[in-house]
């Protein structure tokens, strides 16, 4: 609008001054014109003088309504000018004011991208559930550590914990019991290591930790030991009170590892160890611990062959009535006969088998084998005999154990009175309420169920009163001094009353002489298993020994 007015303008003054030259020429011709001819065509003075006259205010009509014209033009050309001033203005304070709210939106806009950048860092660098730095975060302020270390020439450890069996926290009191449990850990790591270094959660309950700078080792194991004190005493959480202890792996730069890769591999290499030891403890890096798993490796390796190509063998220990001196059971125990190491007891297998989750095909192995020569068995007793099994804990937990069990047996055609399953207090308490119904399904298609190793463990009468349980095994540690220990005597006795009242039997184990056979029969212990009636046997040498009782 304004440039079209301006056009206009400029057009208008053009106009004009190309009309004042017109005019000026015209004028000059006019007077030049006239007045040769007024001079020719009249004679007399006073026709002359009135023509002159007349010429003059013809000229001054003219001029003034040239003039006239050329003022209004020039007017009317401010006017514009000044109208599109005004209009110009108008537009610049249209402008102004749409650019302030197009800047007050702009303001607005970048105060949501700024909380939006700020809620993108905090996902990508912050743990939501606790408010710890995550994996990320902690990764970053690793690498600023060991360059920072390194310029200063300064050491700094790493530490990686894992709290020991946090699963059965989420399974016994649900997950978000477990999230305030992550809660309070988190908040007693920092509280532990405050501002001499970094805490993190790396995973579901693995947390991170770098302690800065430190002197020596006696520094750095106050953190530490100030982080088991921390797990020292019960927890109370939503009305509940536990224990929790942590296992810690520790690497230390730079004789550990001089990037972060090689320390995390180290701290976690030394955090399995600790795991390894029984948990609740720390272990630092070692070279030595290099050659440990390379072992662990191959021991893992070797396990999975002896797997593909059934290496094991089930053995059988006789179960003897005490009163008939009959036998009346065997319990299965499996052996791995290695190709180069000969025979290796499962006590140096299981837990391997069991950390690596190759406990379940070996479960499996086992049912199969025992159902197998229990048919072959059976055919040299003629009384109510039974083979029982054992379980670990991460076997009886997975989701299949019970189907497959009871598919094993159903396709054998065998009576499942003849098995029984044994499972040890630990299994039994893990999950109380799941193992109370696993067993009874076990015992409604007729298997027996036999607690192991009773005495070692930590069940409470409560439960063992619960649990759909039909025999007791008392554990041999309570056997093994019975001849000259009173109180040995006293707690089988005591454990044994203790059974018959909650209408279980008893099998006693590690009965190696006939003098603890008798304090056992004296205290009306139903059954017996030990090296006086039998060592574990293979099947085939089991079954001689059978034919003999």
């Amino acid at each position: 609008m304004y440039e079209k007015n301006k056009d206009l303008n400029c057009k208008a003054n053009n106009y004009a001054a190309k009309i004042s030259i017109i005019y000026a020429v015209a004028s000059a011709i006019w007077i030049l014109v006239s007045d040769m001819l007024t001079t020719k065509l009249l004679s007399s003075k006073n026709l002359f003088a009135m023509f002159s006259i007349i010429k003059g205010w013809l000229f001054v009509l003219v001029t003034a309504s040239l003039l006239y014209f050329l003022i209004r033009k020039k007017i009317y050309s401010l006017y514009l000018s000044e109208n599109n001033l005004q209009n110009a203005l108008n537009e610049l304070q249209k402008t102004n004011a749409e650019l302030s709210k197009t800047q007050e939106k702009l303001v607005v806009q970048y105060k949501k991208l700024a909380k939006n950048q700020e809620k993108i860092k905090e996902l990508a660098y912050f743990d939501q559930l606790t408010g710890l730095p995550n994996k990320n975060h902690f990764m970053l302020t690793l690498e600023k550590t060991i360059k920072e270390s390194n310029f200063k020439g300064q050491q700094f450890a790493l530490i990686l914990i894992d709290i020991d069996n946090f699963g059965k926290i989420n399974n016994t009191l649900g997950h978000t019991t477990g999230d305030i449990v992550l809660k309070e850990i988190a908040q007693k790591l920092k509280e532990s290591i405050g501002t001499n270094g970094f805490v993190a959660r790396l995973t579901g309950d693995e947390f991170g930790i770098v302690v800065y700078s430190f002197p020596d080792l006696n520094i750095l194991n106050y953190f530490i030991y100030k982080i088991f004190n921390s797990f020292s005493t019960s927890w109370e959480i939503m009305k509940y009170n536990f224990y929790i202890t942590p296992s810690m792996g520790i690497a230390i730069y730079p004789s550990d590892g001089k990037d972060s890769t090689s320390l995390l591999t180290n701290a976690d290499k030394a955090l399995k160890l600790a795991k390894e030891k029984g948990k609740n403890t720390f272990c630092f890096y070692s070279l030595e611990m290099d050659n440990i798993l390379q072992q662990r490796l191959e021991f893992e390796s070797d396990l999975r062959k002896a797997i593909e190509e059934e290496q094991f063998i089930l053995y059988y220990q006789p179960i003897v009535d005490l009163k008939k001196i009959q036998l009346c059971g065997a319990e299965g125990l499996i052996r791995w006969i290695h190709p180069q190491k000969g025979i290796i007891p499962p006590m140096s297998f299981i837990p391997i088998a069991e950390q690596t989750g190759l406990i379940t095909q070996i479960g499996k192995w086992v049912v199969t084998k025992v159902i197998s020569d229990l048919k072959n068995i059976r055919e040299v007793v003629n009384y109510n005999f039974y083979i029982s099994f054992n379980t670990s804990l991460r076997e009886f937990s997975s989701a299949n154990f019970i189907d497959d069990v009871l598919y094993t047996i159903e396709t054998s055609n065998i009576d499942p009175a003849y098995l029984g399953i044994e499972i040890t207090e630990s299994v039994a308490m893990a999950d109380p309420q799941n193992t109370i119904k696993s067993l009874k399904t076990f015992k409604e298609k007729g298997m027996k169920v036999l607690l192991d190793d009773f005495g070692t463990g930590y069940s409470s009468l409560n439960y063992l009163k619960e649990l759909p349980i039909d025999v007791v095994k008392i554990d041999r540690s309570f056997i093994a001094n019975m001849n000259k220990d009173i109180k040995e005597q006293k707690i089988a006795k005591s454990i044994i009353d203790l059974s018959h009242i909650l209408e279980l039997k008893v099998v006693a184990e590690g009965i190696e002489d006939s003098q603890q056979a008798e304090i056992l029969k004296s205290f009306e212990c139903d059954f017996g298993q030990g090296y006086l009636f039998g060592k574990p046997l293979p099947k085939d040498q089991f079954m001689e020994l059978a034919k003999r009782f």
